[in-house]
């Protein structure tokens, strides 16, 4: 079957003429378009994220049965991340976002249409299968516009914009929920779909060369040898581990805030916003520090920094002290962490197979939202009325980027 669109799948002889009037500033409101495609998955949980307490008590069902909603998407974010990956750098990435603006704005309606917690689940799992297009193309697009030499740079740019997409989407799923009801964040991400379905179709250029299928490599192949490739690993796993972290504070703070401390989901939206902007924060220190003090020296800071806040709070919470202002404080240096980390080890991840783009993208995808699957699964299972579940997580999981790091790092260019 031959995929049609607008544009045309590049040719060797075009490659370089678009690439170059993308980097030279033409490409302005392509790169809009990219921020819209890679934040999806995150905006559109952060919409939610607010409304999940609401959901159980709506349709009687508990923490562990409501995060089926973060769950399901996670799982269909990550699968399709595979399937997408290799499909962009074989039919190219225009089609591939075209197909997922299109299960997203489906998803959106069917969840913004549901009359019970599985049908929100199934909305989500569409929701997420489209939403992995956009993120694992918009980075490969990336690495095809920058080359090896600007993607980190670029990537800092594209991870800050999306934090800050991803920081106000609380804000506005708790604002929406307090005026609109559950389902106005849902009818909030299908108009944000839509959007990424007209800007794919009138502003992005293809950007990948693609091979004669003579010339392609099977799938499985392009991923044993991803696997194979230990500084691949360093990157991929330690990117992914990272963001695992994060999710135990987007999966645990709703019902620690919400159910525990008895805030608004207005309130907790504000909270959230405040904690995650670290991550904002952090991406735009990665952009200026990356040139000064090279990618290796930042991801080392940023672990350090995704490990001792959690550990400070566990200590804070055994001795009987745990101010919320606390919280939001140390959250925040977990996050700006996190948004010191992404940047780099998403770029190293590309630049490890810059052949394969598209297919390394995919795997760092589905890794990583596995991992945030797992933790979102454990923050419900485990939900005790207390933030040790938390916090908790983020400790082990920082060890665990640590060592991965500290013993991989060698295999890394």
């Amino acid at each position: 079957m031959r995929f049609r669109d607008r544009s045309p799948i590049m040719t060797r002889e075009s490659e370089n003429q678009s690439v170059s009037r993308l980097r030279e500033g033409a490409g302005v409101l392509v790169f809009a378009t990219l921020v819209l495609c890679t934040s999806f998955g995150e905006v559109a949980t952060g919409l939610i994220v607010p409304a999940m307490p609401a959901l159980g008590d709506v349709f009687q069902r508990s923490p562990g049965t409501i995060q089926l909603t973060i769950v399901s998407f996670a799982v269909m974010f990550a699968l399709g991340q595979l399937f997408f990956g290799p499909f962009s750098d074989r039919r190219g990435r225009r089609t591939a976002l075209l197909i997922g603006a299109v299960l997203t704005l489906a998803g959106s309606a069917i969840a913004a249409m549901a009359d019970s917690i599985g049908v929100i689940v199934l909305g989500r799992a569409i929701q997420g299968l489209g939403g992995a297009s956009g993120y694992v193309v918009s980075r490969a697009i990336v690495r095809d516009i920058y080359g090896a030499d600007g993607a980190p740079k670029a990537m800092a740019a594209l991870f800050a914009l999306m934090a800050a997409s991803f920081l106000a989407a609380p804000l506005v799923g708790g604002a929406l929920l307090d005026v609109a009801g559950w389902r106005a964040g849902f009818v909030f991400a299908g108009a944000a779909a839509l959007i990424w379905l007209v800007s794919t179709l009138f502003v992005l250029p293809e950007t990948v060369t693609v091979a004669p299928a003579s010339e392609a490599q099977k799938v499985h192949i392009v991923y044993l040898g991803l696997f194979r490739h230990k500084g691949f690993l360093a990157f991929m796993l330690t990117h992914s581990i990272g963001y695992a972290g994060l999710y135990c504070f987007v999966a645990g703070g709703p019902y620690y805030f919400i159910e525990s401390l008895g805030t608004t989901p207005s309130v907790y939206g504000v909270i959230a916003a405040i904690a995650m902007s670290g991550f904002l924060t952090g991406s735009f220190a990665a952009r200026s520090a990356i040139p000064r003090w090279g990618s290796a020296k930042v991801i080392h800071v940023s672990l350090a920094l995704m490990f001792f806040p959690p550990l400070v709070l566990t200590g804070l919470a055994l001795a009987g002290s745990l101010p919320v202002a606390l919280i939001v404080a140390l959250q925040f240096v977990f996050w700006f962490g996190g948004g010191f980390l992404a940047p780099n080890t998403a770029a190293g991840v590309m630049m490890s197979h810059p052949k394969a783009a598209g297919a390394a993208a995919a795997v760092l995808g589905f890794v990583q939202m596995c991992a945030a699957a797992a933790v979102s699964l454990a923050q419900g299972l485990i939900y005790d009325g207390t933030l040790y579940p938390v916090i908790g997580m983020q400790v082990v999981l920082g060890l665990a980027a640590w060592l991965i790091w500290t013993r991989l790092r060698r295999y890394t260019p």
